[in-house]
C-alpha cells in the first residue's frame, strides 16, 4: 500500500516545525522579540507573557535549563490518547502546572485533554512532536 520511505517522509513533514535548536527559557527571556526558528529556517514569535507564566514554574536556578519549545509527543509505545514530555526540568515545570506528580523524573504522560489544555495556555512555548 505505501512505498518505502512513505511514512518516514510523513514524518518528517509532520514534524518540520520542530526546531533544530531549542533556546532556553532564560535566553528567549532576555531576547527583545522571543523567537526561534525551525529545521526549515522559518522563524516562529513566542509571546513573553507565555515565557513569563512558564518562568513561574521553574526555580529561577533552571531557567537556563529549561529548553523552549517544550515538545509534546506521542509515543508508540502508550496507548492512543497519551502524549508525554521529556527531560528533568521540562517534566517538573509541566508537573507543577498540572499539579501531579510525574511517571518518572525525567518522564511525564498527559492525556490528551491535559495536551489541550496546555497548548492552549502555552500556545508559543509548546509544540507537538509526533513519533513514529
Amino acid at each position: 500500500m505505501f512505498r518505502e520511505g512513505t511514512l518516514e517522509k510523513l514524518f518528517k513533514n509532520m514534524n518540520s516545525h520542530v526546531p533544530a535548536i531549542r533556546p532556553s527559557l532564560e535566553a528567549l527571556l532576555q531576547m527583545d522579540e522571543p523567537s526561534y526558528s525551525d529545521k526549515n529556517g522559518r522563524t516562529y514569535i513566542v509571546s513573553r507573557d507565555e515565557l513569563l507564566d512558564l518562568s513561574s514554574f521553574v526555580d529561577k536556578w533552571e531557567l537556563s535549563r529549561v529548553k523552549v519549545p517544550i515538545l509534546l509527543m506521542t509515543d508508540p509505545n502508550y496507548e492512543s490518547g497519551r502524549w508525554k514530555v521529556i527531560g528533568r526540568v521540562e517534566t517538573k515545570a509541566i508537573s507543577r502546572i498540572l499539579n501531579r506528580e510525574p511517571e518518572k523524573e525525567d518522564e511525564i504522560l498527559i492525556f490528551y485533554p491535559q495536551m489541550m489544555m496546555l497548548r492552549k495556555r502555552f500556545s508559543t512555548v509548546t509544540n507537538c512532536f509526533y513519533m513514529p
